[in-house]
């Protein structure tokens, strides 16, 4: 006994053994197919699995939406390092402290990624604590939404 026969009441296990299945995704005319591929069809269509193709197109994105795009944080350190990060927070209350999170995170990736090139040398560990944040703001278009300045963000 094929190991398909025991199978044979379920729909894709029905295609497969009809044949054909190894050849996919290739378009065979009516005419081409045999009746037992057109059961095997009719037997997953019944099934209710799908058997056609969804429409990409209608799911692709045509490109950025700007009008999705957050505030930006920007952020300037002690000692000089300015760090713009894009944050998702709402216009009318902004997060400052997912915006700070977000600077530190990026003040430390810009560490490890210069201590790298410097010394060729790739580190796991935790970046040492970046300096006291000078002054912070959101802005968005080129236009200030909302400003922090003077011993930190805090």
């Amino acid at each position: 006994m094929d190991k398909l026969d025991k199978f044979s009441e379920r729909p894709l296990f029905a295609l497969i053994k009809a044949g054909g299945v190894n050849d996919m995704p290739v378009v065979v005319p009516a005419a081409a197919m045999s009746d037992t591929l057109i059961e095997a069809i009719k037997t997953v269509k019944a099934a209710g699995y799908r058997v056609t193709k969804t429409r990409l197109k209608q799911y692709r994105r045509k490109g950025k939406h700007k009008d999705r795009v957050g505030p930006t944080c920007v952020t300037e350190f002690a000692d000089g390092v300015t760090v713009r990060m894009s944050t998702f927070t709402s216009l009318e209350n902004l997060d400052w402290d997912r915006g700070e999170h977000l600077s530190i995170a990026a003040y430390q990736s810009r560490w490890r990624a210069r201590h790298f090139k410097q010394t060729g040398i790739l580190v796991d560990a935790v970046a040492p604590v970046p300096p006291a944040i000078v002054s912070m703001h959101f802005e968005q278009d080129g236009k200030v939404l909302a400003q922090r300045n003077g011993g930190g963000a805090r």
